[in-house]
């Protein structure tokens, strides 16, 4: 009798009246093959640095996003989100950020065709982190893997495109076997998660404001309180509002999933519908998601022929602003305009203070703000291969990628003051973003005398992206207070806007890989690319890669050893480029829609720059894999990746009319360590327990600039020889005990201190990159129930709050922290944790300074889930292959640093927090039914 499964080592035993059989672990068939580079390789050919993450994981986590389940679950990937409003963009690194000025983000990969995955600089929540995030628009469920492309030998194929990293999406095909109907029902709630940000109630707060004003202009403490709270708040002596509490919710999450799959005969066939619709913390937010997905493929003796299609839409509303501070986001308001003495509503049941921005009113159903994205995406792939034996084959793919977005902002002729000013305005936004690729490849695979194992594959693809917005805005709404807010309803013109561009890349490509006896394996790879970005002189680039691997394990001195069951040993290096920049900004481009006096005419927003030409990343990676005992799984990877030839945003004279320049200047580079563990710590016939971990230290630095002097920002510098996120401000040096008055270190190294902020020197003060960062987790499984837990963490790094002087630490009259309130200077009460709190802070105590400079360091229990699978015995008896009932928690609970305060210790790319949309724990119950 043979007895084999899927990950597991064959056997034979004996035919018997009872046989008990256990299977070890077969470390040269799992994760059998890899997507990559227009096809699939062997696991134990591929010599580059991949991770894979399966379907079975994506589904554990509840956001709208797929994107985010890589966090903690793929050693090399860094996310940046300080926002947990649903659907919004988040961006990420793959070891590291790879460039100065271009793009940072990987390339999108979906069933072999790259997609457009920007947001769009121009819409009007660009500069808010409240962009809708391309990739919130495919649903998780229509996912079989997602594949991250690391290393040179991984990603070179691509390009011009892979400098920030590969991340490859494989969707659901139809599988052999009988048809399949799967539904997926999941239903539950959002709550804020646990976090240190509490607000002061009223007589805590009228208690320290009028310290404040007594310290500032003398006085009785109690003729400035009655002062304060009579004339000033007009505050009753009994209100305390929780402005936070008012504006958040538990909100509803509900996501339904509907598929088949299956084959008949020669044809294979994927199809779902779902749709996901999630209210978010705050009353105004919510995300609801449709979408629907075509998979189909046949296969005939000698070619075939599919076409993967999938269509979705969806529809977000609400105000993130995690960074910036519109006062007519909710938070901003309830944060920063109102205080704990102000009413949601008057005597008469209006809403109160509408003049100085009511959270509560901005958010009105019928007559508040309106901040609607509308966003729908359509994707289609038809694909036919010919294959002509021996091996060889040919196929060319049509890849069509559409994102169109609809954008609406209302301001409140009611309720928000800037919008009464012009009666209500409205504005509306809308763009289209195309890509349209073609490839033709024609590929060989072969075997000679069963040890020489050859594959070489030569391409040709073109694409051309295209896109354009257009723009309105219309101010006076008559009739906004019965609720119509349409544009259509506006009386007055403000003004409009259209602007289209577009940009072509031509490409020729290769790839070879060659194996020996399944112990020495060779890789190389070659692409070409012309991308209409660049100027006239240099428009084409050449990317290459070379890659070898050794499975040390395949020789006699390994073959068959108990203990080490595989070993291999790989390296690789290469070239990728990057041409993320504005699509025309090697050309002198002028632009028109400008007059003087009163004359049309055009103005140059751009020069000439025929030379301007590839950002090149140089990426070397040496590693190795290594497997124990049939249960223990280790993977390591050294890499160093230069990237030269910066894409630099060079500043110009002003009497050009145009600020800055794009040239090939600068140098940027990223070193790390990746490390992960996989083990089997108990395999049983009823119970079954493994354990996962990662980590990944990476070093970021600038070598060269445009000039030898730093780029000096406010509270950052960049310079060559630091981090790209480099803090460099004055030190805070804790509270003069005598005085109350805030310290700081007077010059740039040493311990003397000064009082006076305009005395003190900066200085370096951390980075934002975290030092090592990573997850781990553990699944059990006992004959019917499992169990997951997964965390994810980071070490190191700095948090900057740039808004702590509106959220809680400012002496102007704005609500404080409880923890501030109580524990601000005062004669009595010398060893205080903060300085005096003194109106209008004449001894700048929260000026920009490490004061609000944080450790970003958190332990996060990222997922914990439950299920419990009824016995096949008692569900054939209804037809049903698989019922499965669970719950799952996302960020149950977030350990981070004591001195961190805010929300989330997650931040934005360069490390800054201010007016933080609060994390959220996500709650729910789901059944997964198979017939």
């Amino acid at each position: 009798m043979v007895i084999s499964f899927i990950g597991l080592q064959t056997q034979e035993v004996e035919i018997q009246p009872v046989v008990n059989v256990v299977l070890l672990a077969d470390t040269r068939t799992l994760d059998e093959v890899v997507v990559t580079g227009y096809g699939v390789q062997r696991k134990a050919a591929f010599t580059g640095a991949a991770t894979t993450i399966s379907n079975e994981a994506i589904l554990r986590k509840s956001d709208a996003n797929f994107v985010k389940v890589l966090e903690g679950a793929v050693p090399g990937v860094q996310m940046n989100n300080s926002t947990s409003m649903p659907g919004v963009w988040g961006s990420i690194y793959i070891r590291g950020r790879g460039s100065l000025n271009s793009g940072t983000q990987p390339l999108y990969v979906i069933d072999g065709m790259p997609v457009d995955s920007d947001t769009d600089d121009g819409s009007l929540t660009a500069s808010s982190n409240n962009s809708v995030d391309p990739m919130s628009m495919l649903n998780p469920s229509d996912i079989e893997s997602v594949t991250v492309l690391k290393d040179a030998a991984a990603t070179a194929i691509y390009g011009s495109r892979a400098a920030n990293g590969v991340i490859v999406i494989t969707t659901k095909k139809g599988k052999e076997g009988k048809f399949n109907i799967n539904l997926d029902v999941k239903q539950g709630f959002v709550s804020m998660a646990n976090n240190n940000m509490d607000f002061a109630n009223a007589e805590q707060t009228m208690n320290l404001f009028a310290d404040g004003l007594t310290a500032a202009q003398g006085g009785e403490w109690q003729d400035n309180y009655n002062y304060l709270a009579d004339e000033y708040f007009g505050w009753d002596r009994k209100t305390s509002t929780d402005w936070m509490d008012e504006i958040t919710r538990k909100g509803y999450y509900q996501d339904y999933n509907l598929s088949m799959q299956g084959r008949s005969g020669s044809t294979g066939y994927y199809v779902s519908l779902g749709y996901l619709n999630t209210e978010g913390l705050v009353k105004s937010a919510d995300f609801e998601r449709f979408s629907g997905r075509l998979n189909l493929d046949s296969k005939f003796k000698w070619a075939t022929v599919g076409v993967n299609t999938s269509y979705s839409y969806s529809t977000q509303n609400g105000f993130s602003l995690s960074t910036s501070g519109s006062m007519s986001s909710p938070v901003v308001a309830a944060i920063s305009s109102m205080t704990p003495m102000d009413p949601v509503y008057d005597s008469e049941g209006n809403y109160a203070n509408i003049n100085n921005y009511n959270p509560m009113a901005l958010m009105d159903e019928t007559a508040g703000e309106l901040n609607e994205n509308k966003m729908q995406t359509i994707n289609l792939n038809p694909y036919f291969q010919i294959d002509f034996g021996k091996g060889i084959y040919a196929k060319t793919t049509l890849g069509v990628n559409l994102n169109e977005l609809n954008q609406y902002q209302y301001w409140s002729a009611q309720y928000n003051p800037q919008g009464m000013d012009y009666n209500g305005l409205g504005q509306l936004y809308n763009s289209k973003n195309t890509v349209i690729t073609w490839n033709n490849i024609l590929g060989w695979n072969y075997v000679f005398d069963e040890k020489h194992n050859v594959s070489v594959m030569l391409g040709q693809e073109m694409q051309k992206k295209s896109y354009h917005y257009e723009y309105f805005a219309k101010s006076d709404f008559p009739f906004s207070a019965d609720g119509m807010r349409d544009l259509t309803t506006a009386g007055t013109d403000q003004g409009s806007e259209y602007y289209k561009q577009e940009a072509r890349l031509a490409s020729y490509f290769m790839d070879a890989h060659y194996s020996y006896a399944d112990k020495y394996y060779l890789s190389g790879s070659y692409r070409r690319d012309g991308s209409s970005v660049f100027g006239a002189n240099h428009r084409w680039g050449n990317f290459w890669s070379v890659g070898a691997k050794w499975r040390m394990t395949g020789e006699d001195f390994l073959k068959d050893n108990n203990i080490i069951n595989n070993l291999t040993l790989r390296a690789s290096y290469g070239t990728v480029g990057n041409q993320d920049i504005d699509w025309y900004a090697a050309r002198g481009f002028y632009s028109a829609g400008y007059n003087y006096n009163q004359i049309p005419g055009m103005i140059p927003t751009s020069i000439s720059n025929p030379d301007l030409t590839w950002e090149v990343s140089k990426k070397f990676d040496i590693g190795f894999d290594l497997s124990l005992l049939h249960r223990l799984h280790f993977t390591f990877d050294f890499y160093n990746s230069i990237t030269s030839d910066a894409l630099f945003e060079v500043p110009l004279s002003m009497t050009t009319g145009i600020s800055t320049t794009y040239q090939n200047i600068g140098k940027i580079r990223n070193r790390g360590v990746e490390f992960s563990v996989n083990a089997a710590l108990m395999q049983r016939k009823d119970f079954n327990w493994n354990f996962f971990a990662n980590l990944t230290w990476n070093k970021n630095e600038v070598i060269k600039l445009s000039t030898d002097d730093p780029l000096e920002y406010t509270f950052q510098i960049v310079e060559e020889g630091r981090p790209y996120t480099q803090f460099y401000m004055k030190e805070y040096a804790g509270v003069d005990r005598e005085t109350g008055k805030p310290l700081w270190y007077l010059n740039e190294t040493g311990n003397e201190t000064t009082s006076d902020y305009n005395a003190a020197s900066k200085r370096y003060v951390g980075d934002a990159d975290p030092k090592i960062l990573g997850g781990f987790g553990t699944n059990l499984k006992w004959k019917d129930l499992d169990f997951n837990i997964n965390f994810n963490y980071r070490v190191g790094g700095k948090v900057y709050d740039s808004g702590a002087v509106f959220t809680g630490f400012g002496m102007s009259l704005r609500t404080p922290l409880e923890d501030v309130a109580l524990n601000s200077w005062t004669p009595e009460n010398k060893d205080a944790k903060y300085p005096q709190y003194i109106y209008q802070d004449p001894n700048n105590a929260t000026q920009y300074s490490s004061r609000f400079l944080y450790n970003g360091s958190y332990l996060r229990i990222s997922n914990v889930t439950l299920g419990y699978t009824l016995p096949q015995k008692w569900t054939t008896k209804a037809f049903i292959q698989k019922l499965r009932a669970y719950i799952s928690v996302d960020n149950l609970y977030t350990f981070a640093s004591n001195d961190f305060i805010g929300y989330n210790p997650e931040t934005s790319a360069n490390g800054v927090i201010a007016w933080q949309y609060p994390a959220i724990c996500t709650f729910i119950g789901g059944i997964q039914l198979t017939f």
